[in-house]
């Protein structure tokens, strides 16, 4: 078979794969699924008048999930939750649809000093803590100090340590006085808008900022937010207005890095994590954003109320330093109200927008995405998504199994991957399929080429299968074909099953394989009860299984090999099957000098080349490769005017809602 012909029947695996869902959605809107559909004007903003907004109106939305998982913003980890808190919670920075990082509640804000440092320089600050434990290789200190957590550990100290002995660690207790002697990485200094208000009343200040840090501190987030963050002080005082924000180590994402997620009141500073949980007799989460909570009752009641104090009212879109927009454009939303629904299956949340119960939605079948495009009540609106789907490899060398711990075995499967029959089939063009390790949209900083140039570098991946390749692959490996593989994603996913079905039909007419798909339980029962274990790289390595499930970590390219890579974040996302010694010092050197260091932080063009030769260190050692890109959507009914969708799931609702930065608004007329 030649490898540039597709393997697989498009128009025959169209009509038998996930049959049952697209043949229930086929001619309800009356469209027809051989028909071409053309995304092209789903990719084309749509404008509005601002003469002709009309003020109030409840919103009806969706999410994919049957309730909010966690109210708490320092637990929560699950995209939807941050798609409706991202209404309550404004934060000191805001992302355009471009990807161009904005001052949104920050008057100024500027990376203003980077400098070399390293463990030596914190060795006077740190103090003698015993291990307690040792899970899966990372020591375990059991600290007195309330709200404190180890920074940095002495790496001398770590060799051949075990559970008992003392290690010198910096923890947050003595960052103080190393920033106060001028330790540091990266220092990053601004100024809130005077006049900003949460829901309560209370004004927002430089305190406010310092005190969020303290509610991430043994939360699910914490890893993400003390990733880099060293220290935060307030100069004038809690009630001022300045802050500064540093990093441990010199950091050319400190930018966008350092600030907390969300910035949470003074009378919620000293809640534990998840102790902001009303359903569990908590105090109701109260941020500065447009919508404030104003109903909720679990699995089937969120109601948000558009607040009265919102505080670009107060300070005048005319003095945001980003805003260059017309003098009347409204400054606070035109929706009143937004009802938030759980409609988990995908079927459900089309038949609801069909049926008028829905206004706005989101993840929906292509099939039924397509529907919705070629009626004249519905449209859609995408935009080219920070997200993709990756397949991770455990890299163990185990006496059984073990086919994975070898490169040449990962590298053929990659090679066989019909990367553009899964965009073709399932999406139907809603996505591309992945030629390089990093989405266009978070690639400003990520290479030195043009994107165009990356996609046809010697390293890219093949869109369609190259049998040739995976079999020369294959006979350089130990292994003889066919080789028993598992491939896993989640059950709760159709499109994603049907994605790795067309994988798994491909590795078997190969003759190379003999896989088979398993999905064993929804991502978040999986994740958590399977992948995020200390034995998961060893089980699966030993049942030859890799995992395959989605990633979307914003614009910074960072991100993206941080969480799939990084030993230090392994039993993290997304690093299942990494822990700290499975690669060789150069390339973690190399990941890491892509972010870290005066040098990059200092040059973003040095920083763009380094990741050029990390994309080819990730490609040749194919411990994960990247599947397709998706698009982001919005399908939304004609009594909504001026939707437009974000790249980023988490943000989708509030910039469709309100981004004055970007000049968008949108309103209801009915």
């Amino acid at each position: 078979m030649s490898s540039a012909d597709p393997s697989v029947d498009r128009r025959k695996v169209l009509q038998g794969i996930a049959g049952a869902s697209i043949v229930g959605m086929a001619g309800c809107l009356g469209g027809d699924d051989d028909d071409e559909v053309d995304i092209d004007p789903a990719l084309e903003r749509n404008e509005i008048d601002v003469d002709e907004i009309q003020d109030g109106g409840t919103l009806e939305v969706s999410i994919p999930r049957d309730s909010i998982d966690d109210y708490d913003a320092a637990e929560s980890s699950a995209a939807e939750d941050t798609a409706v808190f991202s209404l309550v919670y404004d934060n000191l920075l805001t992302t355009d649809a471009e990807g161009t990082t904005e001052l949104w509640m920050a008057e100024e804000y500027d990376a203003v000093d980077s400098q070399n440092v390293d463990y030596e320089d914190y060795e006077e600050y740190m103090r003698e803590e015993e291990i307690v434990e040792i899970d899966g290789g990372i020591p375990i200190f059991d600290l007195d100090d309330d709200l404190n957590l180890v920074l940095l550990q002495h790496p001398e100290d770590l060799e051949g340590a075990e559970e008992g002995d003392e290690v010198r660690v910096l923890t947050r207790h003595e960052a103080e006085d190393a920033v106060d002697d001028g330790v540091y990485g990266t220092q990053v200094s601004g100024r809130l808008h005077e006049g900003i208000e949460f829901h309560n009343g209370d004004e927002c200040t430089a305190g406010d900022i310092v005190g969020s840090y303290d509610r991430y501190v043994g939360s699910t987030n914490q890893g993400q937010v003390f990733d880099a963050f060293m220290y935060a002080e307030a100069p004038d005082g809690d009630d001022g207005y300045e802050f500064n924000l540093y990093s441990l180590e010199p950091d050319a994402a400190a930018f966008v890095e350092l600030p907390p997620i969300d910035l949470f009141p003074e009378e919620h500073h000293d809640l534990g994590p998840g102790e902001l949980e009303p359903r569990a007799g908590g105090p109701v989460p109260v941020g500065t954003g447009p919508y404030e909570i104003a109903e909720f009752d679990e699995g089937s009641v969120l109601r948000l109320e558009r607040t009265d104090n919102y505080w670009v009212e107060e300070v005048g879109l005319e003095n945001l330093p980003d805003y260059d927009g017309p003098a009347d454009f409204p400054e606070r939303p035109a929706i009143e109200e937004i009802n938030v629904r759980f409609v988990p299956e995908s079927s459900q949340r089309s038949a609801a927008l069909e049926d008028g119960d829905l206004d706005v939605t989101y993840e929906l079948a292509s099939d039924a995405r397509n529907n919705f495009m070629q009626s004249d009540d519905f449209d859609v609106s995408a935009q080219e998504s920070t997200g993709y789907k990756f397949m991770q490899f455990p890299l163990e060398d185990t006496d059984e199994g073990g086919a994975f711990a070898e490169a040449e075995v990962r590298q053929a499967v990659s090679a066989l991957m019909p990367r553009q029959t899964i965009v073709d089939v399932v999406e139907q063009g809603w996505g591309s399929p992945a030629q390089a390790p990093i989405p266009e949209p978070a690639s400003d900083f990520g290479t030195a080429m043009g994107y165009d140039e990356l996609i046809e570098q010697e390293f890219a991946y093949s869109v369609e299968p190259d049998e040739e390749r995976a079999t020369e692959l294959i006979e350089q490996s130990s292994f003889e074909a066919p080789i028993e593989v598992t491939i896993q994603t989640n059950a709760d996913d159709d499109e994603r099953i049907d994605k790795m079905s067309l994988v798994v039909d491909q590795l078997n007419q190969s003759g190379l394989f003999d896989a088979e798909l398993e999905t064993p339980a929804a991502l978040g029962d999986w994740t958590t009860g399977d992948l995020y274990t200390d034995e998961a790289h060893i089980d699966d390595a030993e049942n030859n299984a890799c995992a395959v499930i989605g990633l979307a970590t914003g614009f910074d390219p960072h991100g993206y090999i941080e969480a799939i890579h990084d030993p230090e974040n392994w039993n993290g996302c997304c690093n299942f099957y990494f822990p700290p010694g499975t690669f060789d010092d150069e390339f973690v050197d190399l990941l890491n000098g892509c972010r870290f260091g005066a040098d990059v932080a200092e040059d973003p063009d040095l920083r763009r080349e380094r990741y050029d030769e990390f994309w080819e260190a990730h490609t040749d050692l194919m411990a994960n490769t990247i599947v397709d890109y998706s698009l982001t959507t919005l399908t939304f009914n004609e009594d909504v005017a001026g939707v437009n969708c974000h790249p980023n799931t988490q943000s989708i609702f509030t910039y469709a809602v309100y981004a004055p930065l970007d000049e968008q608004i949108a309103y209801l007329d009915r």
